[in-house]
């Protein structure tokens, strides 16, 4: 199908180049002609065309007529809102637009945007804020997903030192998956990820990417050489509208909060929206500062200001200087393989995010949730079994998925099942699979996506 994609910045790029990969017909709008000449050259298939997005003539241009989609994330709420808008007068069936202000996001007079005719309106700041309160109150992690409604979680976690799977064949956790039910679906190993095999061995290195239900994650922390303990305190540094939500958030669950901003009339502001919250006027790079305000005593650390390397350097000072784990916001999607390297516990990528949003959005009702993790293009979805499906009434073995595909949970009703070679797919089953991008075009196939 053909979509049209409105702004080619961080997230409008990544959409294009993944779409790119899945046959269908991309087309960009970029007003920035060297924004516009690096889609061009870089992005096989896709064609990009120089012009502000809001134009009905640039849209014309675009094949709007004959468009399915309409995913406008150019840098200006106003002109996506009017993309998608006009996108909807022309009869495109599926508009999604970002949208930065909260109030546009949310007010009620706009419905979610549906009074304007678009079907989705993704806001950042919402979106990374929930990640940043997973990873937060998921202690022994880096990343996490929800999947079925919460049941199932995927973890990323760093190997810690000593940990009881270290030098194991994966076939051999067999006893141990019968009474914590997981399954390990990909393993970053310096700057590449593996999808495991049963005869693959974990090495005390690894960056392991878990799916499990929840109530067992407990315990497969502690197999990871983890700990999974309570969020109690959280000093957040950076005040801007994330920081802002997340404190919110925290307070609203009784954690004690410490937001340190630099800006003081920003804090002024702060004090107005927070309750019992801590709200400091300072550097989030002052050592001194930060030891003296506690961040020894600290569950977490979230460094989430608008300025990366701010951010990098805070998240990396929190974590010598005492706090449990350091979780840091980064824009730049160069800066994310430093991270475990470094010790920083946690990365967090808008662009991912919005982007995972997004492309559960474009696959349809089938897909349930979407995960892209944070040093791959690999990702993971949840997918909903239905009856048409090549995949219904077959079991794993007979999909024959290639080696870039795992699935690593079933959930059927109540029940989540770790998959073996002979599980069969039954109608209603949602199924929680890795794919690296190779592998999505088969997966679409067998799943009728």
């Amino acid at each position: 199908m053909r979509i049209i994609v409105i702004g080619a910045g961080e997230v409008g790029y990544h959409i294009a180049e993944r779409l790119s990969h899945e046959a269908h017909e991309i087309v960009v709008i970029e007003r920035n002609p060297e924004v516009c000449r690096r889609v061009q050259e870089n992005v096989v298939g896709v064609r990009a065309i120089e012009a502000d997005g809001s134009s009905p003539r640039a849209l014309e241009e675009a094949g709007v007529r004959d468009a399915a989609m309409v995913i406008a994330v150019a840098d200006v709420d106003e002109v996506n809102i009017v993309a998608c808008a006009i996108a909807h007068q022309y009869g495109v069936a599926t508009k999604i637009a970002r949208v930065r202000d909260i109030e546009l996001g949310e007010h009620p007079i706009l419905a979610g945007g549906k009074v304007l005719g678009i079907d989705l309106l993704i806001n950042p700041t919402r979106v990374v804020a929930d990640e940043i309160l997973r990873v937060i109150k998921t202690t022994g992690a880096a990343e996490v997903a929800d999947f079925a409604d919460g049941r199932v979680q995927l973890l990323g976690v760093k190997i810690g030192p000593g940990a009881p799977l270290v030098n194991r064949r994966l076939r051999d956790l067999r006893s141990v998956q019968a009474s914590s039910p997981f399954l390990i679906v990909g393993i970053a190993r310096g700057e590449r990820l593996v999808v495991p095999t049963a005869d693959t061995v974990v090495a005390a290195d690894d960056h392991l990417y878990v799916v499990g239900r929840r109530d067992v994650i407990p315990d497969i922390l502690v197999l990871m050489g983890r700990e999974a303990a309570a969020t109690k305190r959280v000093f957040i540094i950076g005040g801007g509208r994330i920081g802002l939500q997340v404190a919110r958030a925290l307070e609203a669950e009784d954690i004690s909060v410490t937001v340190m901003e630099r800006s003081r009339a920003r804090c002024e502001e702060l004090t107005k929206y927070l309750g019992q919250a801590r709200v400091l006027h300072g550097d989030g790079t002052d050592v001194r500062r930060l030891v003296d305000e506690g961040i020894a005593g600290t569950d977490a650390v979230a460094t989430i200001t608008d300025d990366d390397p701010t951010n990098l350097l805070a998240a990396l000072l929190g974590k010598r200087h005492g706090a449990r784990k350091a979780v840091a916001l980064f824009k730049r999607q160069d800066l994310i393989p430093l991270v475990t390297s470094l010790g920083i516990d946690a990365a967090i990528s808008p662009r991912l995010l919005t982007a995972s949003v997004i492309l559960k959005f474009v696959r349809g009702g089938r897909v349930v949730s979407v995960f892209e993790l944070p040093e791959s293009e690999a990702e993971t979805l949840e997918v909903v079994v239905l009856a048409q499906a090549p995949a219904a009434g077959r079991s794993l073995e007979a999909l024959e998925l290639s080696a870039d595909a795992l699935v690593g949970a079933i959930v059927r009703g109540e029940e989540v099942l770790v998959p073996e070679p002979d599980t069969v797919l039954e109608v209603g089953d949602h199924v929680i699979l890795l794919a690296l991008p190779r592998a999505i075009p088969a997966v679409e196939r067998l799943f009728g996506l």
